[in-house]
């Protein structure tokens, strides 16, 4: 058993929540205390998100508990149905109703034909696993029950997949991935799942050309698309200069089209005077050594520009969940076993103490351990102090490379003196 002095690892109930509470016009019932649901309400707030879904409970009393009575949620499943007319009620489980055993599946599924809504449990109670277990269940199970047959294919448009309130800085790395796919080759966003999003939009997600996934737990949901609505789909997302154009070429091969050449151009000669600037910045530096945090597809997709672009040595990386299964990414062999997956606060602080690092691109709370290091940005979650507001200051595309390196140049322009080795 872990202390905690700062954040325990997130369960898939809160996974669900934070999937389902950012979609506009969904309706969440979560069966359990008052006292829970506002806790939930409480750490989506921690993520800079607005709470777009309508979140109801049906509070629990003693008398639930130990006599096992669901009335109260047939109850509330009734009232919510009659008085809001919402097309979907997603029922929640907390932690309390899954360890007295409330069959949710069983109660939707009986009470399924007395009301219009469609009745969508959610069981797992946060004993399943860890968030991203929550956030793939409802990926998936929105591609499969919500997600409608097209009327008819719009041209160059786009989905994308996996780009949820617990994604830190979501918002600005959405308008940038809009202005890459727009200026690169013309495409529209159509639907995402599932920051920012709505139910609507999620029905009419088939009719896009193309399925953008940002993270593993949207795997399976655009498989369920490719399957039943012929929709094609790509892995990853774009970070650093380099990484962006590879991603784009991927992209021109599913869509069998070329990427727009003036824009190219343009976004890579930009990188080569940005990156000149750069090097020239830490000439007389022989190289920093850094720490990197976040989850696993994050750090294998921003891994190389920091290594191979900023020519940063990242001597370990904090995964901050569990890792069962690294999926299509892979970081190179001689990294993996300096993956510390959810490692607890003690490791952590004895790894920040032992390495020393020059840099850490971390969460709140690693950047909260490390009050000595000279040089932090806060790239992932949890989140600590940090809000954002502004929606056009982006980690990923062109635009996210170059402002990572703005906020480096003015750290390092501010803390010269405090480097190692030459500043």
């Amino acid at each position: 058993m872990q202390l905690h002095k700062y954040l325990p690892l997130a369960s898939d109930r809160m996974g669900t929540l934070w999937a389902l509470a950012s979609i506009k016009d969904a309706c969440i019932i979560e069966y359990g205390p008052a006292g829970t649901t506002h806790y939930g309400i409480e750490g989506f707030m921690n993520l800079n998100s607005e709470l777009r879904a309508s979140l109801y409970t049906t509070h629990m009393d003693e008398n639930n508990i130990v006599m096992g009575d669901s009335e109260r949620l047939t109850e509330t499943i009734k009232e919510v149905d009659s008085v809001y007319k919402p097309p979907y009620i997603f029922v929640v489980a907390s932690s309390i109703s899954s360890i007295i055993g409330t069959d949710i599946d069983s109660i939707c599924e009986d009470l399924q034909q007395a009301v219009k809504a469609k009745l969508i449990p959610f069981t797992g109670g946060g004993f399943r696993g860890d968030y991203t277990y929550g956030i793939r269940e409802v990926l998936t199970i929105l591609a499969k029950y919500v997600v409608k047959a097209p009327a008819a294919r719009q041209e160059k448009s786009f989905n994308i997949i996996g780009s949820n309130a617990d994604c830190y800085n979501f918002a600005a790395d959405l308008r940038e991935l809009e202005a890459v796919m727009q200026g690169a080759f013309g495409y529209r966003l159509n639907t995402v799942f599932t920051a920012n999003s709505s139910i609507k939009s999620i029905e009419e997600a088939a009719g896009a050309e193309l399925n953008i996934v940002l993270r593993a737990e949207g795997i399976a949901a655009a498989e369920l698309l490719k399957e039943k609505y012929q929709m094609s789909y790509i892995v990853g997302a774009p970070y650093g200069f380099n990484g962006t154009n590879s991603w784009i070429k991927r992209i021109e091969e599913v869509l069998n089209t070329k990427a727009n050449e003036i824009f190219m151009a343009q976004q890579m000669d930009k990188a080569r005077k940005l990156l000149m600037r750069f090097k020239h910045a830490t000439f007389s530096y022989r190289g920093f050594e850094g720490l990197l945090a976040g989850n696993y597809d994050f750090i294998a997709d921003i891994y190389p520009f920091i290594t191979s672009e900023l020519s940063i040595n990242i001597s370990r990386a904090f995964v901050n969940h569990n890792l069962k299964d690294k999926g299509y990414r892979q970081l190179p062999e001689a990294f993996s076993d300096r993956l510390l997956v959810n490692g607890s606060e003690e490791a952590k602080e004895a790894l920040l103490s032992e390495i020393k690092p020059d840099i850490i691109f971390g969460d709140g709370v690693l950047l909260e351990m490390s009050a000595n290091t000279p040089l932090k940005l806060q790239v992932s979650n949890p989140n600590l102090h940090h809000i954002q507001i502004y929606d056009l200051t982006p980690f990923m595309g062109f635009n996210g490379a170059t402002y990572i390196i703005e906020i480096l140049l003015n750290q390092i322009k501010q803390k010269q003196k405090q480097l190692k080795n030459g500043f």
